[in-house]
């Protein structure tokens, strides 16, 4: 083990460590005038943290944020985020105060274009779980928290990123001719009453609401091209047989072959 090496003289340390010798006074008392003149410039180093604590509180306990998304989008260590969300730091920087103060996830927020609504996502979420598609199992292929896909499943926030957003519906576009494997998360989605991928004309749309007999549409149309398929019948008669788009058929044939 190394042992610590004591500082020269006419350094701030050396005072530190209790030297008085005039070189080291001097030493500190310049480091204590450029102290003062930087606060003086700058502002001070440190300020109360006890509004960034509010804000950060009203954040996970009403919006249903975690401290891992927040740093995420805010760009400060997730220690930080809980420390000043917990109450363990009384006084912050003032760069993290204005950053974290600034984020306000609405349509208006600092970062304009950054956020959109989370009626998609849900919607897309519920959707697979409708399949049989665990959630942790969807956010895990999305590169997203559980907690997240859980508060954007059950619309507890408003807004998510569009990063978020495009993850969701890249598993959702992979997953949504496919049946899961949990049939305890479709009758979970069953008794929710939430809606499969062919309830909804624009899954996207706030104002687009379920159709229950696309839902039933949809299903049958699954089960009769697998019916179909496991007879080899060619993907172009399916199509034709069931008035159905000829890549709408293969998609869906080949997403059951993965499954399988």
């Amino acid at each position: 083990m190394t042992a610590k090496t004591t500082p020269p003289h006419g350094e701030r340390r050396c005072y530190l460590r209790g030297c008085r010798q005039p070189e080291c006074v001097e030493a500190n008392k310049r480091y204590c005038k450029q102290s003062d003149l930087r606060r003086h410039r700058e502002g001070p180093s440190r300020i109360d943290a006890a509004a960034v604590t509010s804000h950060l509180r009203r954040l996970i306990d009403e919006e249903g944020w975690t401290q891992i998304d927040i740093a995420a989008c805010t760009g400060i260590k997730v220690g930080t985020i809980g420390g000043l969300a917990m109450g363990r730091y009384k006084t912050c920087s003032p760069q993290n105060a204005t950053i974290i103060l600034a984020f306000e996830p609405d349509f208006d927020a600092e970062r304009p274009g950054y956020w959109t609504s989370n009626v998609g996502s849900m919607r897309r979420l519920q959707a697979l779980a409708v399949l049989g598609h665990p959630l942790y199992l969807v956010a895990e292929e999305a590169g997203i928290s559980y907690a997240t896909a859980r508060h954007m499943c059950c619309q507890i926030r408003r807004v998510t990123s569009k990063d978020f957003a495009a993850r969701i519906a890249a598993v959702y576009d992979r997953r949504r001719h496919q049946e899961g494997p949990s049939p305890v998360t479709r009758g979970i989605a069953k008794a929710a009453g939430w809606r499969g991928p062919d309830a909804w004309r624009d899954i996207d749309d706030p104002q687009c609401t379920p159709e229950e007999h696309r839902d039933e549409l949809g299903a049958y149309r699954r089960q009769e091209i697998r019916h179909l398929a496991a007879f080899n019948v060619p993907e172009d008669e399916i199509a034709d047989r069931l008035g159905m788009a000829r890549a709408y058929v293969h998609d869906l044939i080949r997403d059951m072959g993965k499954a399988a």
